[in-house]
């Protein structure tokens, strides 16, 4: 058994309540608590959503700081090391405000279900389309928030021709836009990717969302872990 086999076989049961299901998406979790996210453990779950409201004083936050000094880095941490890691890696004037101390809970969250110490952060300030194409992630278990601006687009897996993936032809994954769904600002989504164990060719489907008009940026959190 690989060391990725056996994080995933290691893991405790999962005790919490079934989070709801979205008729016709048999694969996502629809969860009201950050403990019910650990549903993405289960065989065939491949994304479990966190429905909360972004967290009281972010939205002011960056507002108010508008678009000078935006961050966007990359860090290697871990749950006990992100607060200071954070500290240091974000500019001056977003240290105090609620935004990191929602990043620290996060990467807490994400750690007690992974059951891995070490992660890689990421804290993207996006203006343009991203990743606009329809993929996969080549990882294996993936949290995604958007603090700011439109979320990410994701479909449901029997709205997916997977064949047509890696074609730059977002038309020819998805026949029929009405199946497309989309995370609000605030929901935090773990994303069961390509190298989870067992799920070879079942990686939720997901693209950036277009970029705003405006100009204005998005503001992104991704978490990984390292053991993939």
């Amino acid at each position: 058994m690989d060391r990725m086999s056996s994080l995933s076989h290691s893991l405790a049961p999962v005790t919490t309540p079934h989070p709801q299901r979205r008729e016709g998406d048999g694969h996502v979790a629809l969860c009201r608590t950050s403990g019910a996210l650990s549903a993405i453990l289960r065989s065939g779950v491949t994304l479990a959503v966190w429905q909360r409201r972004l967290p009281a004083g972010i939205a002011a936050q960056c507002a108010r700081l508008g678009t000078v000094d935006r961050p966007s880095f990359r860090l290697a941490t871990t749950a006990e090391d992100a607060a200071e890691d954070l500290a240091a890696a974000l500019p001056s004037r977003w240290i105090d405000g609620p935004l990191l101390r929602d990043i620290v809970r996060l990467v807490q969250v994400y750690t007690d279900i992974v059951g891995c110490p070490a992660i890689r952060l990421r804290l993207d300030s996006v203006a343009d389309d991203g990743c606009r194409f329809f993929h996969v992630d080549h990882v294996g278990l993936r949290l995604l928030c958007t603090y700011q601006g439109s979320g990410t687009h994701w479909l449901p897996n029997g709205a997916v021709i997977r064949s047509a993936l890696g074609r730059g032809d977002n038309d020819a994954v998805l026949p029929d836009p009405r199946h497309l769904r989309t995370l609000r600002a605030g929901h935090v989504a773990l994303l069961k990717g390509e190298e989870w164990p067992g799920n070879r060719g079942r990686g939720l489907v997901h693209r950036s969302p277009p970029a705003d008009p405006s100009g204005a940026p998005r503001l992104l959190l991704c978490l990984d872990h390292d053991d993939h």
